[in-house]
């Protein structure tokens, strides 16, 4: 497994705006593993950790200027800027894909939310 840490940074705030609000770590140019959509665990600064679906990469759909690792923390909701994160990828889901609109990929974004949550579930995952 692979562990991703950074500081996060504000990004678009989309994810926010389409009710997925992400934590977005900046990458170096040559993200350190696979491009895609993973299932992640992740923690925080404070030591509480959360599950989530994370994409690694430049958002084709959205173009970003850099690789990005944008974590969605499933049932959280707090402002974390500047603070420390550490992600564990757990399960990778699937290639980045380019969307032919918005609407697709927000549908995908909530598809791969309940693959990860499924995941977590069938795997008899803990947070600790």
């Amino acid at each position: 497994m692979r562990v991703i840490v950074g500081v996060v940074a504000r990004g678009l705030q989309l994810g926010r705006q389409l009710g997925f609000p992400t934590a977005n770590i900046p990458l170096a140019e040559e993200p350190p593993v696979r491009t895609g959509v993973y299932v992640v665990r992740s923690r925080l600064a404070d030591g509480r950790a959360f599950f989530g679906v994370a994409s690694v990469g430049c958002n084709p759909t959205i173009p970003k200027t850099a690789p990005v690792l944008e974590v969605w923390l499933f049932d959280f909701d707090e402002d974390i800027y500047d603070q420390m994160l550490s992600t564990e990828l757990l399960a990778y889901l699937r290639p980045e894909e380019q969307f032919a609109s918005v609407t697709a990929l927000i549908d995908q974004v909530f598809a791969d939310a309940e693959e990860a949550r499924r995941y977590c579930k069938d795997h008899d995952l803990r947070l600790t």
